[in-house]
């Protein structure tokens, strides 16, 4: 149901079916869009895999620079990414696409974006109108806000899509949840890096204390980059162009 029976700025018939979808289909490996994945890693999409044990946890900076090394466009890129990029590549040439592609997709743009950190430690799910009003109501919330990623405790996140304001309300519904979703995927690399804490004092002086710290700031290009690279999917919002990639936490 729309909010409150706002209609979505962009809304027609066949973004209707696919807001649709997210509530009368289940995501499953045996139907659907036809993405390859297995069940196992689907369900630990899905769900959070309380088997895997947590990790050491990483200041912001080591996490940070650990990954700008696997983000580098001068590294070697191994066969298990180029053959997750060749996947999500013939995926994104599906027409008729269905909202549960991207959950699909999560562990293939895990290890071309994250090298595999995220698998069983982030969930991710779309929601519909109602669980966004509800979540405005309960806490911190905002029935218009594309996505939020939550910290689970023991380094693990939740990402939560908001299906109204992706599927019926953007320009482009498609560009826009590939997007929104590696977008939060770098919160939930935060996460599950560094644990949940508070911003650092570095971050305070600055302002950032939206969860848009200096190692989202420093990760996003690089991230963008890649992304447009292989698949041309932009990541970088008009409000994060500016480059962080010298600074440095201090240590």
């Amino acid at each position: 149901m729309p909010f409150l029976g706002k209609k979505g700025r962009f809304e027609t018939p066949f973004r209707k079916a696919l807001y649709k979808s997210i509530c009368s289909e289940e995501v499953s490996a045996y139907g659907g869009t036809p993405y390859p994945c297995d069940h196992s890693g689907l369900e630990q999409c899905l769900s959070l895999c309380s088997s895997i044990l947590p990790h050491q946890v990483q200041s912001p900076e080591k996490a940070t620079r650990n990954l700008e090394r696997f983000l580098d466009p001068l590294a070697r890129i191994s066969s298990t990414v180029q053959a997750a990029v060749d996947r999500l590549r013939a995926g994104l040439l599906i027409s008729d696409w269905k909202p549960d592609l991207v959950i699909k997709a999560f562990d293939d743009l895990d290890v071309v974006f994250f090298a595999g950190k995220l698998r069983g430690r982030t969930s991710i799910n779309w929601h519909d109108a109602q669980w966004w009003i509800d979540e405005e109501k309960s806490r911190d919330g905002h029935r218009y806000q594309l996505a939020m990623t939550g910290y689970m405790g023991n380094r693990k996140a939740a990402i939560h899509l908001n299906a109204w304001a992706i599927l019926l309300d953007a320009p482009d519904a498609e560009t826009a949840m590939w997007s929104v979703v590696i977008h939060e995927m770098v919160h939930a690399y935060e996460h599950v890096m560094c644990g949940s804490s508070p911003p650092t004092p570095y971050d305070l002086a600055r302002g950032w204390d939206d969860g848009h710290g200096l190692m989202f700031r420093r990760l996003i290009h690089p991230i963008h980059e890649r992304a447009m690279r292989l698949l041309n999917i932009p990541v970088i919002k008009d409000n994060y162009t500016e480059d962080h990639r010298e600074e440095r936490y201090e240590i």
